[in-house]
């Protein structure tokens, strides 16, 4: 992920306490990062935010494909989610 994407703070009234966000293991929907993106645009228009918010969303097997990402190799959450499709595919 780039330098930038790294240092975003998710300011508190972003989320809505209401908005669940599904876990993603990477063996179900491959569509969760459109999921995800549909979900943060109701309320999140930033998308250093919803770069910094969708790994929060993985598990398992997914987490060590994020973890191995080369640096800077993320510069927007169009990207983000290009590159996770593609890793699964």
């Amino acid at each position: 992920m780039s330098r930038q994407l790294l240092r975003t703070r998710i300011p508190n009234n972003y989320i809505s306490t209401k908005m669940t966000l599904d876990n993603y293991d990477g063996l179900t929907d491959q569509k969760h990062a459109q999921n995800i993106q549909s979900s943060l645009e109701l309320v999140i228009q930033d998308n250093n935010v919803m770069c910094t918010i969708l790994p929060t969303t993985f598990r398992e097997s997914l987490h060590a494909w994020y973890n191995n990402l080369e640096s800077d190799s993320i510069i927007s959450f169009g990207d983000f989610c290009t590159k996770l499709v593609a890793g699964l595919a």
